[in-house]
């Protein structure tokens, strides 16, 4: 066996040094990568959980009305939309209490209703008429309000099957937030949003939100019976915005 050199030697054990040195370099930052997680999830530089804009409710109110409970929101600092249904029997100039809940203040204030879309059809006995959805939007007026940030209105148009909403209302009188998705852009061949997000009397007049932005899609109107929960309705946004444009109502 040849002997090994001085120079040979001293080049081995250069190189176990390197590799030694290698190996504690690569140790020491996963040792700590567990720590180093932990850290960032705690100060939020990584969520630890889907975001959630908390702001987006408080422009949402509870309505009541002659007939009832419902849910409005603001989309201006004056003005708030419902569902026509929700003033079902008062007339334009009538007044209904709102019910900030989530604002700062729990503001409380009279909202004068300034516009009903005009319509030829009716719900009988609970049943549905989808036509009658199509245009079931009103318009409620307050002296301003300046400490709740109003909803964004959005464009329905560019929402698809499956997008993830959230509604927010009141039903039967009590604060509720869900989530679901739009289901199906047509409700029984009408331009109305199907969705699966859960929802009861109280509901209508609230918001349809877009997850993806927190804009407004839509105003949930209705559902086709309680039986059939997973097939409530929202008017779309675009549709709404016609009838403010057709009635010089500005948003």
């Amino acid at each position: 066996m040849t002997p090994i050199s001085e120079n040979q030697k001293e080049i081995i054990r250069t190189e176990k040094i390197k590799r030694k040195r290698q190996a504690i370099s690569t140790a020491i930052p996963v040792a700590f990568l567990p720590l180093l997680i932990y850290v960032l999830f705690y100060f939020g530089v990584i969520p630890n959980k889907p975001s959630f804009n908390s702001d987006i409710q408080e422009p949402v109110a509870k309505v009541v009305a002659k007939s009832g409970m419902g849910t409005a929101f603001l989309i201006s600092p004056t003005t708030l939309l419902t569902a026509r249904h929700v003033v079902d029997g008062m007339a334009v100039g009538d007044q209904v209490e709102l019910f900030f809940e989530h604002s700062p203040n729990k503001l409380q204030v009279k909202a004068k209703i300034k516009f009903i879309a005009p319509t030829n059809r009716q719900i009988v006995n609970n049943l549905v008429d989808t036509e009658y959805f199509l245009s079931d939007m009103a318009v409620l007026e307050v002296s301003e309000i300046t400490d709740i940030v109003p909803l964004a209105l959005g464009e329905s148009s560019v929402v698809e099957n499956l997008d993830e909403v959230i509604l927010i209302g009141y039903p039967n009188g009590d604060y509720s937030i869900t989530k679901g998705n739009i289901n199906s852009k047509k409700y029984h061949d009408a331009d109305l949003f199907k969705l699966d997000a859960a929802s009861n009397p109280g509901n209508s007049g609230g918001p349809c939100i877009l997850k993806n932005d927190y804009t407004v899609i839509g105003i949930l109107v209705g559902g086709s019976s309680i039986a059939k929960q997973g097939e409530n309705i929202a008017m779309k946004i675009d549709d709404v915005k016609k009838l403010l444009d057709k009635s010089g109502i500005s948003y």
